[in-house]
């Protein structure tokens, strides 16, 4: 079976390249069905479900989550999640919207516990100067040095996030030179749009609330943008956002909606 063809058979809109799928996925578990679909793992997370069309509603898809239920409970875990917020691929379940219903994991026991979309933006037409994005008097940005007044910022706006905040590249825009709003910069991803070019990625994007709805956050990753552009990147991957009409006022399109579900086992 070349797993890589059949992903790309079942999910056509996502454009990653071989390479990267194989980098990404090269330290999941495989539990194959023949060569009709497969399923990988990764501790007590069901990462991956891939079924031929032409072998669909044959019971495959559910053997393979049996089947991995078996595998994790064997391991010690009392919970599965389907997908896995550390995986670089697949962070939940592909749906067709926001808010689609997902009647095949519903079925087996699985409860849905909130839902994204995945987004990208070519940089190949991008510049910020396409947008008209006023900012106060007084607005700088620049590449911020990782201080404890910067995590305390993003602290104000998701406590969860300081921890990503260490050993990478920081982009933040000013008000008088007070912290406004920053984002992590990412010039060399491999990721679900790594289609065998430069790829690069805006994430943890955060505005702290006194400074909200100013038009400084998405000012901000607009010049972010332009930085990867310069930068020899021919995409931005935006992973894992609720705002994604937010995202739109700079032409990012969703190629990519999931639903988050676990089980307990």
């Amino acid at each position: 079976m070349d797993r890589y063809l059949l992903f790309k058979e079942c999910f056509q809109n996502v454009p990653i390249c071989r390479e990267a799928y194989e980098k990404i996925c090269g330290e999941c578990e495989i539990i194959e069905h023949e060569d009709k679909g497969y399923a990988l793992i990764k501790g007590n997370e069901l990462r991956l479900v891939c079924v031929s069309e032409k072998y669909r509603r044959q019971g495959i898809g559910s053997e393979l989550v049996k089947k991995a239920e078996e595998h994790i409970r064997s391991n010690g875990y009392d919970k599965i999640y389907a997908g896995g917020f550390s995986s670089g691929l697949f962070i939940g379940v592909p749906t067709e919207s926001i808010d689609a219903p997902c009647s095949f994991w519903e079925k087996r026991g699985y409860v849905r516990t909130g839902s994204c979309a995945e987004m990208k933006r070519s940089l190949s037409d991008f510049s910020s100067e396409k947008y008209d994005i006023p900012v106060p008097d007084g607005t700088s940005f620049g590449i911020s040095p990782i201080t404890p007044g910067l995590k305390a910022a993003v602290a104000s706006v998701e406590e969860d996030w300081v921890q990503y905040f260490d050993d990478c590249e920081i982009f933040c825009g000013y008000v008088n030179g007070e912290i406004a709003s920053f984002c992590i910069l990412g010039d060399d991803e491999t990721c679900l749009i790594s289609d065998g070019k430069r790829t690069g990625s805006v994430g943890c994007v955060g505005t702290v609330p006194k400074f909200r709805h100013r038009g400084i956050g998405i000012r901000m990753v607009s010049l972010a943008m332009d930085m990867l552009k310069a930068r020899g990147c021919e995409s931005c991957f935006i992973h894992y956002t609720s705002v994604y009409n937010w995202y739109a006022k700079i032409g990012c399109e969703v190629f990519l909606w999931e639903a988050f579900f676990e089980k307990q086992l």
